[in-house]
């Protein structure tokens, strides 16, 4: 029997692209639409895709706050790895710079990861500086956990839980180090206690990270190596949450919602460093 997800998942890609015709580009839908894209390479996206990335260029410049220039930035890493068009690559190198310029600001926990994990992840669009990028990033995200972290008392609000355990678990996949990963599950483990910050975007985002944390599970010289908590299944988490989530999702918000949901659908095929976001 087909699973009614896939479905749902086509459902929502149907109204972002209705979306992006008629509102100014959103990056995370961007980003929802070009993995549909990838998955599909139907040529009605494709179109549409190329006229908004053109329209994105143009105005991601004023954008400010950090983490909404991180957003962009995942984007413009995404679309860099799918078109030859260097004015994304050359933006995503920009946005880096930007970012990494702001670090040791006072920004969030939330925000000052958010950006973390967004550097890291583009570091493959940073050429030859990508060494340098990666440890700086890495370096940060120390910084921050040593500056906020307090075992046994998490790292502050929701928010403050799920987008620190993404970089960690980003901060894995690029350095192998054992440590960031399991910080990362203990972080998620200890967020369920948290209720501030917790709303339907946050929560999609951390459905994102537990279908990430899923794919590390399914590493067995992962689990052989590091010290899980008993009975974890956080597959079965992301989907409990991602159907308590369904009935919320509204078509401003449904792309984040759709990432999460087609992200736990290719758990069974892909690799953990194509999760996250």
């Amino acid at each position: 029997m087909d699973d009614p997800r896939v479905a749902e998942v086509e459902s929502i890609a149907a109204v972002a692209l209705e979306g992006i015709l008629t509102r100014p580009p959103d990056p995370i839908a961007l980003v929802f639409l070009l993995r549909q894209f990838a998955a599909t390479d139907r040529e009605a996206i494709r179109d549409v895709l190329g006229e908004a990335l053109t329209d994105a260029l143009a105005r991601h410049t004023g954008d400010v706050a950090p983490a909404q220039r991180a957003a962009w930035l995942l984007l413009f890493r995404e679309a860099a790895a799918l078109s030859s068009d260097e004015r994304l690559a050359a933006a995503a190198v920009g946005l880096t710079d930007s970012l990494r310029r702001e670090w040791r600001s006072r920004a969030s926990v939330a925000d000052a990861m958010y950006t973390v994990d967004a550097c890291l992840r583009a570091a493959d669009v940073n050429g030859d500086r990508a060494g340098p990028l990666i440890a700086a990033a890495i370096d940060e995200l120390e910084r921050i956990v040593g500056e906020s972290y307090e075992p046994g008392q998490g790292i502050g609000d929701y928010a403050d839980h799920v987008r620190a355990a993404a970089a960690l678990i980003t901060a894995y996949n690029v350095t192998g180090r054992l440590p960031y990963a399991m910080l990362a599950e203990e972080l998620m483990q200890a967020s369920v206690r948290v209720s501030a910050g917790r709303d339907f975007m946050m929560e999609c985002e951390a459905a994102r990270v537990l279908c990430c944390l899923a794919a590390v599970h399914d590493d067995d010289e992962y689990r052989a190596s590091a010290v899980i908590a008993p009975n974890a299944n956080y597959r079965a988490d992301a989907s409990r949450m991602l159907s308590d989530l369904s009935p919320r999702a509204s078509a401003a918000d449904a792309p984040l919602y759709g990432l999460a949901l087609s992200e736990l659908l290719a758990l069974t095929v892909e690799s953990p460093d194509t999760y996250g976001y």
